[in-house]
Parts: structure tokens; sequence; C-alpha cells
């Protein structure tokens, strides 16, 4: 530790959601995403608009309000849910954060932003990996770090720490509440408070469709962690309930209670052992509902043809880059598209090629084209369209609502392309892949949310915190289409999940007590 009273405290991460199913995650992934060390990384973590998540950005406030310290920004790599990470790339940046952790000089605490379900091509836990060779180079200094509520919890990433502190919200929209939390926790370590944690694997593996935390019938997982909050107090320093990502396919998928108390490790166990009892107990709860192709596009011609109905939202929840998803299947739009329907928006589909060629023929062009054309994945298919080009950008931009509130978009080389003329359906089609979870990214192309009578997102359930304004709960639709991102467990070809694992296995026993 560092002789003064001035914390010198190391900022680091690591986040990707990992899908199994999906391509590999690469170097180039992390570069067009996040990919900082250093002076970089420290200039963006102060900056107005940052580029970085909530987490990191709410821990700097946190330490700075709480008193006198040094950041050390030593390296942060983070892309969008894809695919397992490519073991060499990630060897690079546990070997570069290692180094630049060595060079860093005496430390008195780390703060890691995880995201908590990634996996490598030759690694089933590389959170747990770099934990550990963080815990390798600085000792027995404070390590706190932040997870995603999907994260797969490994007792690796447990006993490498001493606070994993998880989301509390889907939509995560307390990312930087977390960050405060975490800085709040290196404050307390710092000061000498020791801690105990507990963890509790459950098989339980829920579809991410059943995980919104808002408050109503049929969401199981937010009354979890409601209750799980009433539990802290001067023992108990944090509750984090991970529900897993269920796409990894790795043996440490699965619902996960982490409890830390203030040095009390019975406690914690006793805390752990019935939180996991009560999500076990309401395992039968976790089902979600889905409206199929037909019945969403008949909804939207309705919709459509009638002005007195309310507009509609349709979660193409299959195909959410949030989870792995290409971004670009084109069922529910060519549904749509055959059927008919005007006043629509998508947002957004991931296509570089098109939007390059909006790009070079301008706005105001007129051109027929082929989505899809350079894409190589089956479930992205390809369709011939007349599309118009109504507005084209460099795709940069600051976001307004829910967890992109504040912070630096890039969607790369983006273009409005419109497909049946004036009031037919517009597309936001984007060159870095993404989720939808703003409405900022239609508007800022010229597109007046509140005039549409339907809008596509490409998302699984992240929009709602900023879409609401637009749409009630009751004017959503989650429509049931191929995907990488698909809710159907049982069409997945899982090989590495533990087994059993409900709803995979729905006669599975377990008891918390014998695991």
């Amino acid at each position: 530790m560092s002789p003064t009273s001035r914390p010198r405290i190391a900022i680091l991460g690591f986040s990707l959601e990992s899908n199994g199913f999906a391509p590999v995650a690469v170097k180039a992934d992390f570069e067009e995403s996040y990919l900082m060390g250093g002076e970089q990384l420290e200039a963006d973590l102060r900056a107005a608009h940052p580029r970085a998540v909530g987490t990191l950005t709410g821990f700097v406030k946190g330490m700075d309000e709480s008193g006198d310290w040094e950041l050390v920004p030593i390296a942060v790599a983070a892309t969008s849910p894809s695919g397992p990470v490519d073991q060499a790339f990630f060897g690079e940046v546990v070997a570069e954060i290692e180094e630049r952790l060595h060079a860093a000089g005496p430390l008195d605490g780390v703060y890691i932003a995880e995201h908590g379900a990634a996996s490598a091509t030759g690694d089933d836990d590389p959170d747990g990996t770099l934990f550990a060779a963080v815990r390798a180079v600085v000792g027995t200094i404070p390590v706190v770090a932040t997870l995603d509520l999907h994260a797969n919890v490994s007792h690796r990433m447990v006993d490498e720490t001493d606070v994993l502190i998880a989301f509390l919200t889907n939509p995560h929209v307390d990312q930087r509440e977390r960050g405060l939390e975490a800085a709040a926790a290196m404050r307390e370590l710092l000061a000498g408070v020791k801690t105990a944690m507990a963890l509790v694997k459950i098989p339980l593996m829920p579809p991410s469709l059943t995980l919104l935390t808002g408050a109503g019938t049929g969401r199981p997982y937010g009354d979890l962690i409601r209750y799980g909050q009433t539990l802290l107090g001067p023992k108990v320093m944090n509750v984090s309930i991970c529900a897993g990502f269920y796409l990894t396919d790795s043996p440490k998928g699965g619902m996960s209670v982490v409890v830390t108390t203030r040095g009390d490790e019975p406690l914690a166990r006793e805390l752990a052992n019935d939180l996991a009892r009560r999500a076990w107990e309401d395992r039968n709860r976790y089902v979600p509902h889905l409206v199929s192709l037909g019945d969403a596009t008949q909804r939207m011609v309705l919709a459509s043809r009638d002005p007195s109905l309310p507009a509609l939202c349709f979660a193409d929840c299959a195909d959410n880059p949030g989870g792995g998803g290409r971004g670009n299947t084109t069922d529910l739009l060519k549904s749509f598209i055959d059927a008919g329907v005007r006043g629509v928006a998508l947002g957004l589909f991931n296509d570089p090629a098109l939007a390059a060629e909006a790009h070079r023929r301008g706005v105001g062009s007129r051109f027929r084209t082929t989505f899809n054309a350079k894409e190589t994945h089956a479930l992205s298919k390809r369709f011939e369209a007349d599309v118009e080009v109504v507005a084209v950008s460099d795709g940069t931009f600051v976001g307004k609502r829910g967890a992109s509130n504040g912070r630096t978009l890039t969607l790369g080389k983006s273009a409005r392309v419109r497909i049946g003329g004036e009031g037919g359906i517009d597309i936001v089609v984007i060159s870095i892949r993404q989720q939808c979870t703003d409405p900022t990214t239609l508007e800022h192309f010229g597109i007046d949310v509140a005039k549409l009578r339907g809008v596509i997102v490409k998302s699984r359930g992240h929009f709602r915190a900023a879409f609401g304004e637009f749409f009630r709960d009751d004017q959503i639709v989650e429509v049931d289409a191929p995907g990488l991102t698909t809710q159907g467990l049982a069409h997945l070809p899982y090989a590495r999940i533990r087994r059993p694992m409900f709803p995979l296995d729905s006669h599975a026993e377990w008891h918390p007590e014998t695991a």
C-alpha cells in the first residue's frame, strides 16, 4: 500500500456477455467498441459525455465525492454481446493488465468493471481468470468488482475479490448507482472493514424475457431482488442476485446468489441459502410469453389502418444484439413489408455495406439494394427492396434516455433508408452492431417516434427504460421470430452447461443446504 493518506486505486475491466451460439468476438470488435488504457482511459472517465458505462463513471464520481484519492487507469476492454472471446486476444488483455499493474507502483485498491458472463474459446471462466491474475499481482489489497445482473458467477470470481456488486435493475438503469456503491464499499475496505462472502449456485437458467425487475405480476426476479435489498444493514454490505445468461453455454451458468457481510460468514451463508431457496420455489414463474410472427404482423396491420388504435412497439427479441444477436434478421421486417403496413420505423439494423452504399449515393437517392448482401450467418437472410436515402450520419451523438443518458453513442457510418415512400417503413442502418435502447437513435435521423404507428426494436428489454415515454406495457409486443437470442431454450444445442438445469430439466430437484 502507498505510504500516504491519498489512496491509489487502479481501475480496469473486461466486459463481454458471451452467447455460445454466436460468432467469436475478436480484437476488432473491442477496438470499435471500447478498448482504452492509461491516460486515454482516464480522459474518457472524466469526460462530460464519456463512452464508458455508468459503473465506471459512477465509481469515479463516488471516489471524488468521498475524499482524496488517485485514479490509476489500467485498461478496460468492452464490446457488445457476442460469441466467446478469442482466447489469444483475451490472453493479450490479461497480459497488458498484469504489465500495467506491475508498472503502476504501490496500490491501495483495485476496482474492476466487469460484465461477468464471458466465455473464451479456451476458457469457460475468463472473468475468474482475470480476477485471479489481478489478485496475484496486487496481493491482499481491497478488490471490488461490479457485475451485470446477467453475470454467470463462479466460485473463483468470489474467491479472488472482496466485494461483488451486481445491478439491481433490468433494464439496467442503475449502473451509475452501482458504481457509487462500489466506491462506498472501497472506502469501507480502505478503512479496515473485512468482508465475508457466500455464493450459492442454483440450477435455474431463466430466459432473459422473464427477468424484468419492475413492479408487477409475472416478474418474480424483481420481487426476489427487492426482498434481498431488505436484508441490508450494519452486518450485511451487499446482496447480489445474478440470473445468469442463458445463452453462454457454460458450466458456471445459472442463477447465483452472492451475499457480502462485514465479516460474518455464517450469516452470509444463511442469507444466501434462504434467497436461493426462494428463487427455486418460484422457478415455474419464469415463463416467457411471446407473440407469433403472424399474429404480430396482423396486430401491426390493424394499427396501421386504424389511427384510433394505440401505436405498438415490437421487440424482435430473438435478434437482440444485447445478447449476441446479429441485429439484422429480416423475418419481422419482411413480414411487415409483405403485409403492406405503413408508419413504422426499425432500429437498429446492422448492415455496414448498406450504410456505406447509402453514404456513397447520398440523401435523396433512390435505388434497389440487397439487405445483408455481405452477411454470412444463415439466420440473417437477404432480401431486395427499393429504398430512398432520407438521412446519413457518422453515427456519433449523445444519448438522452435510459442507460444511454449522457453517454456518447457510436453507431458507425449510418443512414436512414425508407421503403414504400413517404409514410412507409423507415430503417436506421448502422455499422457498429448494438441494440436499440434509446429513441434518440431514431430521432437523430429525423424520425418523430410520437407520430409513428409502430416501432420495431432490435432489443430484448433495455428499450423499455427509454421507449416507455411512448409505449405502455400493453403496447409492447414481444415477437417470437428466428434469431441467435431465441427464448426457446429447448431448441438450443447446449453442450457445456451443468445438468440438471431448470427449465430444460423440468423435473429437477434441488435444495440449497445440500448444494
